[in-house]
């Protein structure tokens, strides 16, 4: 019989007796960050947003794409430019069913076969043949488009059963493009000593600085924290329920699908996912939406929504003060980002998670 890892407890982490030592990783590159991440499903827009006979254009992970959605509903995600020209296929439309080029008029079908070369009478079936698109793997789910450059990796979507419960109300929210990594992003959204500042006039009206005990536990594929939102018991103004005392559990699907519930004292809950799209090493796209519990006491979601939006831009405008543009990949001693505190724990526990991760998918 396998036996489960071991685990240690240290104040209130809870680690892997297996997990390895931070000072033992291997250097890593950005280059291997991004070649790790070409195995994960990313979003490249939001469902809602590519119908029917739409094309879009969309840079993943230093990758130009075309994502189209035909009349049949079929999807296809290929490499941006015309295999004639190099024209980018993100400016072409859907014509009679086919994927058709703005220069020449070259003609693609869901699978990226090339079907048809107007200035050929008789195309030959090895020049055809010879024109297909180089695609990748595209699927919707939760109410975006993901797209997966490696077909090989094994990974899968993490299950959030809330986000597809009839029951519960599911509501997308805008993609917003930040000037910063993807990893700036995440450590943003782990953060809870921010709130009293950064978000002074939204979510942290009623925000206590002081950091609570958090509980951290690491697994498998991220790690998990449970800790109560930081709101101060006499606050200076009464806070609107979003901003109130409620339970935190944030779960962190390695590399960057985040997620967290919370659960308020009258019984409702809310499940959110930010999941921040690499598009350069210095740039992401920030796809979010938020599942609200049934009959949930309080404001509706369309001003949840739109609430929502006011706070991942002061996140944005946070992220974009910070230098470098990304935090590093690989740890330093003696300069940035030394300066810890233990409000920093659960932003440590993410980079030393990422960087075992990434271990695991770099070659030695």
């Amino acid at each position: 019989m396998l036996q489960k890892p071991r685990r240690k407890r240290t104040g209130t982490l809870c680690l892997d007796a297996s997990f390895p030592n931070p000072n033992k990783f291997m250097q890593l590159s950005e280059e291997n960050a991004f070649k790790a991440m070409r195995g994960t499903w990313q979003p490249v827009a939001n469902a809602v947003d590519l119908p029917k006979g739409k094309v879009i254009g969309y840079k993943l992970l230093e990758t130009e794409l075309v994502v189209a959605r035909f009349d049949d509903g079929a999807l296809l995600a290929a490499d941006v430019a015309c295999p004639h020209k190099g024209a980018r296929l993100s400016a072409g439309c859907i014509r009679d069913g086919e994927l058709m080029c703005a220069y020449h008029g070259w003609r693609f079908d869901a699978s990226g076969a090339c079907q048809s070369i107007p200035s050929l009478v008789a195309p030959n079936p090895d020049k055809l043949a010879l024109s297909h698109l180089h695609s990748y793997p595209v699927k919707e789910r939760y109410g975006y488009i993901w797209v997966k450059l490696d077909a090989s990796s094994p990974h899968e979507l993490p299950e959030v059963p809330e986000f597809e419960d009839p029951r519960w109300t599911y509501k997308m929210g805008p993609p917003m493009v930040f000037g910063s990594g993807w990893r700036r992003e995440v450590e943003n959204y782990l953060d809870m000593t921010h709130f009293a500042f950064a978000h002074a006039s939204t979510l942290g009206k009623c925000a206590d600085p002081k950091i609570p005990e958090m509980d951290i536990q690491v697994h498998p594929d991220g790690f998990q924290m449970d800790a109560p939102f930081p709101a101060l018991t006499t606050p200076h103004e009464q806070p609107g329920k979003l901003q109130s005392a409620h339970h935190r559990m944030q779960r962190c699907f390695l590399p960057n699908f985040t997620t967290i519930r919370q659960s308020f004292t009258d019984g409702d809950e809310r499940v959110l996912v930010h999941i921040p799209s690499p598009n350069t090493q210095e740039s992401c796209t920030v796809f979010w939406s938020v599942a609200i519990s049934p009959d949930f006491r309080g404001p509706p979601p369309d001003s949840q929504i739109e609430f929502a939006i006011r706070v991942l831009d002061e996140d944005r405008q946070m992220c974009e003060l910070q230098i470098p543009r990304e935090v590093p990949i690989n740890p330093a001693r003696g300069g940035w980002g030394v300066l810890v505190t233990p409000g920093d724990t659960l932003a440590n526990t993410f980079q030393k998670t990422l960087r075992q991760w990434l271990t695991g998918r770099t070659p030695q």
